[in-house]
Protein backbone atom coordinates (compact mmCIF):
# COMPACT_ATOMS: atom_id res chain seq x y z
CA UNK A 1 0.00 0.00 0.00
CA UNK A 2 1.52 3.04 -0.81
CA UNK A 3 1.15 6.45 1.30
CA UNK A 4 -1.28 8.38 -1.21
CA UNK A 5 -3.74 4.99 -0.87
CA UNK A 6 -3.43 5.55 3.64
CA UNK A 7 -4.26 9.13 2.90
CA UNK A 8 -7.48 8.81 0.69
CA UNK A 9 -8.60 6.57 3.42
CA UNK A 10 -7.73 8.95 6.49
CA UNK A 11 -9.67 11.36 4.52
CA UNK A 12 -12.31 9.17 4.01
CA UNK A 13 -12.72 7.92 7.89
CA UNK A 14 -11.79 11.97 8.69
CA UNK A 15 -14.94 12.90 6.69
CA UNK A 16 -17.31 10.58 8.36
CA UNK A 17 -16.39 12.61 11.51
CA UNK A 18 -16.51 15.88 10.26
CA UNK A 19 -20.13 14.86 9.29
CA UNK A 20 -20.80 13.42 12.71
CA UNK A 21 -19.05 16.87 14.49
CA UNK A 22 -20.68 19.07 11.98
CA UNK A 23 -24.67 17.85 12.57
CA UNK A 24 -24.34 17.93 16.51
CA UNK A 25 -22.62 21.26 16.71
CA UNK A 26 -25.47 22.69 14.41
CA UNK A 27 -27.67 22.35 17.98
CA UNK A 28 -25.58 24.60 19.95
CA UNK A 29 -24.36 27.13 17.23
CA UNK A 30 -24.66 28.27 13.41
CA UNK A 31 -20.62 28.84 13.53
CA UNK A 32 -17.84 27.59 15.09
CA UNK A 33 -13.69 28.42 15.02
CA UNK A 34 -11.87 26.52 12.61
CA UNK A 35 -9.35 25.32 15.18
CA UNK A 36 -12.04 24.63 17.57
CA UNK A 37 -13.63 22.57 14.69
CA UNK A 38 -10.32 20.70 13.62
CA UNK A 39 -9.62 19.71 17.36
CA UNK A 40 -12.86 18.31 17.71
CA UNK A 41 -12.55 16.59 14.26
CA UNK A 42 -9.21 14.77 15.05
CA UNK A 43 -10.48 13.43 19.07
CA UNK A 44 -12.48 11.11 17.01
CA UNK A 45 -10.92 7.90 16.26
CA UNK A 46 -9.35 7.46 13.52
CA UNK A 47 -8.98 11.17 12.56
CA UNK A 48 -6.11 12.31 14.04
CA UNK A 49 -4.33 13.27 10.75
CA UNK A 50 -7.46 15.72 9.97
CA UNK A 51 -6.22 19.23 8.62
CA UNK A 52 -7.67 22.05 7.04
CA UNK A 53 -6.90 20.85 3.56
CA UNK A 54 -8.93 17.83 4.54
CA UNK A 55 -11.52 20.29 5.32
CA UNK A 56 -11.58 22.58 1.87
CA UNK A 57 -11.36 19.39 0.49
CA UNK A 58 -14.34 17.71 2.01
CA UNK A 59 -15.94 20.51 1.48
CA UNK A 60 -15.74 20.95 -1.64
CA UNK A 61 -15.74 17.14 -3.14
CA UNK A 62 -18.62 16.15 -0.41
CA UNK A 63 -22.11 17.14 -1.00
CA UNK A 64 -22.88 15.64 2.59
CA UNK A 65 -20.19 18.00 4.21
CA UNK A 66 -21.44 20.64 1.28
CA UNK A 67 -24.78 20.47 2.73
CA UNK A 68 -23.77 21.23 6.34
CA UNK A 69 -20.87 24.62 5.92
CA UNK A 70 -22.56 27.77 4.25
CA UNK A 71 -19.53 29.28 4.06
CA UNK A 72 -15.63 29.32 5.95
CA UNK A 73 -14.81 33.22 6.43
CA UNK A 74 -12.47 35.32 8.47
CA UNK A 75 -13.56 37.99 11.00
CA UNK A 76 -12.45 41.36 11.13
CA UNK A 77 -9.95 39.99 13.20
CA UNK A 78 -9.17 37.41 11.13
CA UNK A 79 -10.06 34.42 13.25
CA UNK A 80 -11.36 31.50 10.57
CA UNK A 81 -14.67 30.36 11.20
CA UNK A 82 -17.18 27.92 9.58
CA UNK A 83 -20.53 29.02 9.69
CA UNK A 84 -22.90 26.43 9.31
CA UNK A 85 -26.34 25.92 7.69
CA UNK A 86 -29.12 26.50 10.14
CA UNK A 87 -31.62 23.76 10.62
CA UNK A 88 -34.87 23.55 8.52
CA UNK A 89 -37.96 22.28 9.07
CA UNK A 90 -37.16 19.20 7.18
CA UNK A 91 -33.81 18.25 9.30
CA UNK A 92 -35.92 18.36 12.43
CA UNK A 93 -38.27 16.23 11.33
CA UNK A 94 -35.89 13.47 9.88
CA UNK A 95 -33.48 14.00 13.65
CA UNK A 96 -36.54 14.02 15.73
CA UNK A 97 -37.27 10.66 17.30
CA UNK A 98 -40.67 11.88 19.40
CA UNK A 99 -43.60 9.40 20.36
CA UNK A 100 -46.60 10.23 18.83
CA UNK A 101 -48.16 12.63 21.19
CA UNK A 102 -51.92 11.07 20.72
CA UNK A 103 -54.66 13.49 22.52
CA UNK A 104 -51.71 15.28 23.92
CA UNK A 105 -52.17 19.38 23.58
CA UNK A 106 -48.96 20.38 23.49
CA UNK A 107 -50.37 24.09 22.59
CA UNK A 108 -52.28 24.61 26.41
CA UNK A 109 -48.93 22.42 28.02
CA UNK A 110 -47.04 25.73 27.24
CA UNK A 111 -49.19 27.81 28.19
CA UNK A 112 -50.89 26.54 31.36
CA UNK A 113 -49.20 24.43 33.42
CA UNK A 114 -51.88 24.20 35.97
CA UNK A 115 -53.96 23.10 33.40
CA UNK A 116 -51.72 20.24 32.67
CA UNK A 117 -51.35 18.92 35.56
CA UNK A 118 -54.94 18.61 35.65
CA UNK A 119 -55.25 16.89 32.67
CA UNK A 120 -52.51 14.51 33.65
CA UNK A 121 -54.32 13.52 36.75
CA UNK A 122 -57.53 13.48 35.14
CA UNK A 123 -56.03 10.96 32.89
CA UNK A 124 -54.50 8.93 35.38
CA UNK A 125 -57.28 8.61 37.58
CA UNK A 126 -59.37 7.14 34.19
CA UNK A 127 -56.90 4.49 33.17
CA UNK A 128 -57.30 3.20 36.96
CA UNK A 129 -61.08 3.26 36.85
Amino acid sequence: MRARDFMLEVGDNSTSNLINVLQSERFRSDQIRMGSLIQKVRMQPGSEMFNVDLLLKAKKEDPRVNKLIRSIAADETGVQFVHLKPLSQDDEDETADTPDQGDIDTTSTMANPEKTVSTMAKRAQAKRS
